[in-house]
This record gives C-alpha cells, structure tokens and sequence, in this order.
C-alpha cells in the first residue's frame, strides 16, 4: 500500500503531487505560476505522437446508481508524456474524496491499456497541495523577465492597471536568489521636443524604479537608464504605435545561484 501512495512536493514555484503507478509510469498534478493546473501521465516504456487518451473520474456506488456523470478531460500525447488542463480541477477534487482516476489508451487498432490511480492518503496531500498553491508566486519568470509598462502622452504617472506586473516583479526578485540585476529602461515616443522626450524617459524609468523600491527590491540591484524617442519598438506614425513607444522596460538579470529555495511546509 506505501507503493500506492501520493506524494506531494512543492514551493512558491511549483506545487505536485505524484503517484507512481506499478508497470507503467507515473501521474502527476501540478501547479505554476499563473497557469492552470497540469494533469499529466508519464509512460515508463510506451510512446505516442499527436495521439489522445481519455481518462475520467470513477464515480463511486451512490454516483453510479444516481448515473451521475463523473469528470472528464482528454490527455494529449507527445512522446511518454500526455497531458492536460482541461477540467484539472474537478480531478484534484475527485482525489480529495478518494476516487480513482482512469486512463484508457488505444495505441493501435485491437491494443488498449487501462492505467487506474489507487486513492490511498490522498486527503492529506491534497490539503498540502492546496496551501502550497496559496502560496504560489503571482507569476512565472518566464512573464516577469521582461515587462513593459505603458505610460500616457506627456506622463510619468504609472497607471493603476501595471501595479500587479510590479508587484508580480518585486516578489519574484525577492523569492529567486539567481536575479542579481534589474534593468529598468525609459523610452518616449517622437513626438515633440528631442531634449523633453529625453527628461520625460527619465522621470518614467525613475518612477518605476521608485515604486519597485518601495515594494522591497534593493536599490543597488537596479540600474536605470534612459533613451528618450530612440530604440522605438512600432512606428510613431500611427497612434497605436506611439502608445507602445511611450514604455518603461523592466528586465530581470540572471547569475549563479546564491541560495536554494525552501520546500513549502503546510501549516499542521
């Protein structure tokens, strides 16, 4: 029964839970930053290209009898590995009250598997699971490696709208001990006087550099620059495109790792 059980591990970076299934290969549950929640199966010795499997809750006695229909979701394959996220969360619910889940594969015309979960201990893991994804950070490196925030004509107020961006930055900074340097860049579009643009990038980049301070990034980790109307990224011929040129850049720099990250600790 030990062999059966599920195991969770998990951080501010990814939360799991595992379940090696005897023979076959494994189940996992994960969750990350900003996405939605990832069913995948994990094939120790078969293969499969662009080919999908069903796999569905079994509904316990009372829901049968009721023919009440259980969860299901469509795990698609890319070589040993086939995964999904629709109705992911209705399958992390069918685990908290012990029911199994079950993977029909048909790989080639009269061969079929059937790969079921054995519900052991799962209550427990599931809970831990649960206040690992709480804790999760608001948003992946992938995302807050580089951030451009927008700014109106002629100013340097950051809008409301890009508080979540700086706040997604300034945690993972403060979660992930490789950032070693913030690179904030201003930039204006051509509209007007060349000098005015320039000061107006300025104020941009140091207004952004203000509030990343006041939300805990350490000053000496930022370095600021600004471009005024040079290095535009769209044409300032057209509204849109001076709109995406009036930008504060923010990029994340990685180096060697200085420490390692803690594994999440459910609150008992």
């Amino acid at each position: 029964m030990e062999k059966s059980s599920w195991e969770f591990s998990g951080n501010i970076f990814k939360c799991d839970i595992s379940h090696e299934i005897e023979g076959f290969g494994k189940f996992n549950l994960t969750a990350s930053p900003g996405d939605e929640l990832i069913i995948s199966l994990q094939a120790d010795w078969l293969k499969l290209q662009n080919q999908s499997s069903e796999i569905l809750i079994e509904s316990s006695t009372w829901q049968q009898q009721l023919n009440k229909p259980f969860a299901v979701s469509e795990l698609n394959w890319q070589g040993n590995i086939a995964h999904t996220s629709r109705n992911s969360s209705a399958f992390l619910e069918a685990l908290e009250q012990g029911l199994t889940w079950q993977v029909n594969i048909d790989p080639v015309s009269n061969v079929k598997y059937q790969v079921r979960s054995t519900p052991v201990s799962t209550r427990g893991v599931v809970r831990e699971f649960r206040l690992c994804k709480q804790d999760l950070l608001p948003k992946p490196f992938s995302y807050v490696r580089r951030v451009d925030l927008q700014f109106n004509s002629n100013s340097s107020r950051l809008e409301e709208q890009f508080e979540s961006d700086l706040i997604a930055i300034a945690r993972y900074i403060d979660a992930d001990a490789n950032i070693t340097e913030v690179l904030i860049d201003g930039h204006a579009d051509a509209t007007g006087d060349r000098l005015v643009n320039l000061q107006l990038s300025k104020e941009r980049a140091f207004e952004v550099q203000s509030r990343l301070i006041e939300l805990g990034v350490p000053a000496s980790m930022i370095e600021v620059r600004n471009h005024g109307s040079r290095n535009p990224i769209a044409s300032n011929s057209s509204t849109q495109g001076r709109e995406l040129n009036r930008r504060v850049m923010v990029r994340l720099v990685k180096g060697k790792a200085l420490a390692s990250v803690q594994p999440h600790k459910a609150v008992r």
